[in-house]
């Protein structure tokens, strides 16, 4: 359950009566610009460029302003909660369930992140659709795998 105020931007909480999260909805134009920002870069479009573009059309930034920052428009493209999931400190037990509606298919998700995973250090690894969004499952580990996965014998 996301903190208060700690809804992803193309989206809106939904609350109950007394106050009490109870999931969250997407919200337009911003739904269609997360949309974008991450078909982008399934296509392989570098994050500066995708943030020129959106700046170039004058679409306002998630806090309201004209200019996006480098950051924002990453940390949008790699944040599974655009495929209905929590972020990577959430309940490993409970990160493939679908939390609330999707705003991408996992498809075009996971080509973006491969698309964005760094390369790796001496050497490749295979192209592993969820690389970078998966705790370690070593009890003295618990990183994102793609923190450890490079280190492991």
């Amino acid at each position: 359950m996301p903190r208060r105020n700690a809804v992803p931007y193309g989206y809106r909480r939904i609350d109950d009566a007394q106050g009490n999260y109870v999931t969250q909805l997407p919200v337009e134009p911003q739904a269609s610009v997360v949309r974008e920002i991450i078909s982008r870069a399934a296509q392989g479009q570098a994050i500066a460029g995708i943030l020129r573009e959106l700046e170039s059309r004058g679409v306002p930034a998630p806090r309201g302003g004209p200019r996006w920052s480098w950051t924002v428009v990453h940390d949008i493209a790699r944040n599974p909660a655009y495929i209905g999931r929590p972020p990577g400190g959430a309940d490993p037990d409970d990160l493939d369930r679908v939390h609330w509606a999707p705003l991408v298919p996992d498809q075009l998700f996971f080509t973006a992140q491969r698309a964005l995973a760094p390369p790796p250090q001496g050497g490749s690894l295979p192209g592993y659709q969820a690389f970078g969004l998966l705790l370690c499952a070593l009890a003295s580990c618990r990183e994102l795998l793609a923190s450890c996965l490079p280190s492991v014998p």
